[in-house]
């Protein structure tokens, strides 16, 4: 029998180098490092636009119609569903959202108290709504699955510069059957008069 080694097979790993250029580090090393804030600011906690009369007073002949269909076929819990989304998307384009504080950091990004390292974010790029910019995170969660930031009067060039350096920029973002159809639904049947 042979006598075991007292000693277990160790490989030499080479030592890691030191990069002089800490943009090219990746977000796992990076948050090791120090901790640096690149970019902060305060703007709307989503996109708001006051709506005018035309899209509450559609809303509310879409969501009579939809009861009354509903009475006749005796589906109350629908009904109830349907009352109780038409009254929390009155609430979302009457209320104005309040300012919240949004960070990009070399460890992640802060929404107002929540936090998300970089290697839990996916890609990036930039959207329109309601007359706001939006810089659009995906994520690797379920939920959240995108993160939303409020751009203020901030160059857009400048977020995507930072951004860039941890995450990459997608120029066309890939949509779900969802999206597409919920954006068509928005462009073939607004619920505002546009012709004002």
């Amino acid at each position: 029998m042979p006598a075991k080694s007292s000693k277990p097979n160790q490989t030499k790993k080479p030592p890691l180098k030191k990069s002089e250029d800490q943009n090219f580090l990746t977000p796992k090393i990076m948050e090791a490092g120090e901790v640096r804030t690149l970019l902060s600011w305060e703007a709307p906690s989503r996109p708001f636009r006051k709506k005018d009369r035309s899209y509450y007073t559609t809303l509310a002949v879409i969501v009579i119609l939809l009861v009354l269909i509903l009475l006749l076929a005796k589906e109350f819990l629908l009904i109830a569903t349907i009352l109780s989304l038409a009254f929390v998307t009155y609430v979302l384009a009457f209320v104005p959202p309040h300012h919240i504080r949004y960070r990009i950091s070399t460890q992640g990004v802060t929404i107002n108290e929540d936090f998300y390292f970089w290697h839990f974010l996916d890609a990036f790029w930039f959207k329109e709504k309601d007359g706001h910019k939006i810089l659009i995170i995906q994520t690797r969660f379920r939920f959240p699955g995108q993160l939303m930031l409020v751009l203020p009067t901030t160059d857009e060039e400048k977020t995507k510069k930072i951004v860039a350096r941890f995450l990459p920029y997608v120029e066309v973002p890939y949509k779900s059957w969802m999206e597409k159809w919920s954006e068509g639904l928005q462009k073939n049947f607004p619920l505002e008069n546009i012709h004002r």
